[in-house]
């Protein structure tokens, strides 16, 4: 029985993680009873312990309540990134990147696979794509830039400057905030402006968005990233990467990695003309 609850924590735990919306203490009850075939108070219990153990937390947002994984302490994100509260000491190793990181409502914990994704599509650039450690003047632009953990990350693992959009005004204070706290102001703008009025052209583009939005932004993506530049694509679902790899290579984009995690998909395209 041990062994028994043992997985069904992991699993609830996973389900947490990888759902993209968040998730209401009933919905995730009922999906883990249907799954085991065990009764709510079994399912409740275990939740609990979870909680109790500081793996899951409460948050609430707009009236209702939700449980995600707690990030209230140190966690390792990717090979080479860690997320961590502000007031949380850390002793990081070399090659760490230690981003500090407040709790808001905005996407973009570290949790979810389709960040992850995006980190390592981004240490990926870098490190295979030489004239970036060459150029003084890289600069990278993060699309719909939720809590700023990408540019955040970008600008930590090289990058010289960055810049994050979104038009939610929660995220756009949020990623301040968070740009605030890791020392970066002098090297990060955060603005409200849409993708489609930005004027300027960029090193990198990162955006980790749902496809049909990936889709619709292709135009600006050629006319915002230099050639030669790379945009380090997530939010994509396994089933649609044909779709998109095809519509790219059309515009003049080359794939140079692709990674899949769960059922989600990061690709990084190079503009080759």
């Amino acid at each position: 029985m041990h062994t028994d609850i043992k997985t069904i924590s992991k699993a609830i735990l996973e389900t947490v993680s990888s759902s993209r919306e968040k998730i209401t203490p009933i919905a995730l009850e009922k999906r883990a009873s249907e799954k085991y075939a065990l009764g709510k108070k079994q399912i409740k219990l275990v939740i609990q312990s979870l909680i109790a153990g500081g793996e899951l937390i409460y948050t609430y947002q707009y009236g209702s309540t939700f449980l995600e994984k707690s990030f209230n302490r140190p966690v390792r994100i990717s090979k080479h990134v860690v997320i961590k509260p502000p007031e949380k000491s850390f002793e990081s190793k070399p090659g760490d990147v230690v981003i500090n990181l407040i709790q808001g409502a905005s996407f973009g914990t570290g949790q979810h696979p389709t960040t992850r994704l995006a980190m390592k599509g981004i240490d990926y650039a870098q490190k295979e794509f030489g004239h970036f450690k060459e150029n003084k003047k890289t600069c990278l632009l993060d699309v719909g830039t939720g809590s700023g953990i990408l540019v955040i990350a970008a600008v930590l693992m090289g990058i010289k400057k960055g810049v994050g959009i979104d038009i939610d005004p929660c995220a756009i204070a949020e990623a301040r905030e968070n740009i605030k706290i890791n020392g970066l102001e002098h090297r990060i703008d955060i603005c409200d402006r849409a993708f489609e009025k930005i004027d300027r052209v960029f090193s990198i583009v990162t955006a980790n968005l749902r496809y049909p939005t990936i889709k619709s932004l292709l135009p600006y993506m050629y006319e915002t990233v230099h050639t030669k530049g790379l945009i380090v694509l997530s939010g994509i679902k396994t089933d649609e990467i044909k779709d998109l790899l095809d519509i790219y290579k059309e515009k003049n984009f080359l794939c140079r990695w692709k990674e899949n995690e769960q059922d989600w998909v990061g690709v990084v395209f190079e503009k080759i003309v």
